[in-house]
């Protein structure tokens, strides 16, 4: 049952990229990463999976390359948490192997990867309006250096997520 959800996920993967760029390499790239997909799905194998998201990411990049288009915050974050929720849904399916589910489950996973999308877009779209307020006042030298400064509290934030012990 999960592996639904996992294949439209993947198709999605393979069609936002063909959208930006509808040419033969990168219906070429994402035939691949779509087999590699199916592989993945269809034994809930995670090499073969972690194999596809690489061709599916250097067919998005490959598309912007090829039709000289803007890199959209948009398409960005579609296609990143279309990545995020297959992944998330074959480590659904790893974990559920051989188990009884009921549809209650599934709809509480459902619901988190709705409630996760929703808030991710809300801070996306709160974290363009304060750039595009902030950016007009900072000086065009010192832009670097803050870029780098935002770089370094990302990283710091995540090794403070990965040390921190798990509570339950």
């Amino acid at each position: 049952m999960i592996r639904i959800p996992a294949a439209a996920l993947a198709l999605v993967l393979f069609a936002i990229p063909w959208t930006i760029a509808p040419m033969k390499p990168v219906a070429v790239a994402g035939g691949v990463a779509l087999a590699l997909a199916g592989v993945g799905i269809g034994g809930f194998w995670r090499a073969p999976l972690v194999a596809s998201a690489c061709v599916f990411l250097i067919e998005h990049a490959g598309a912007l390359w090829l039709a000289r288009a803007p890199v959209g915050v948009g398409g960005a974050v579609a296609f990143g948490l279309a990545l995020l929720l297959l992944f998330a849904s074959i480590e659904l399916g790893r974990g559920g192997r051989r188990a009884s589910v009921d549809a209650r489950v599934l709809r509480s996973q459902l619901a988190t990867w709705l409630g996760f999308t929703t808030a991710t877009l809300g801070a996306t779209l709160l974290g363009l309006s304060l750039a595009g307020g902030l950016a007009a006042s900072i000086p065009f030298t010192a832009a670097p250096f803050l870029a780098s400064l935002a770089v370094l509290g990302v990283v710091f934030a995540l090794a403070v997520i990965v040390k921190t012990p798990a509570r339950r």
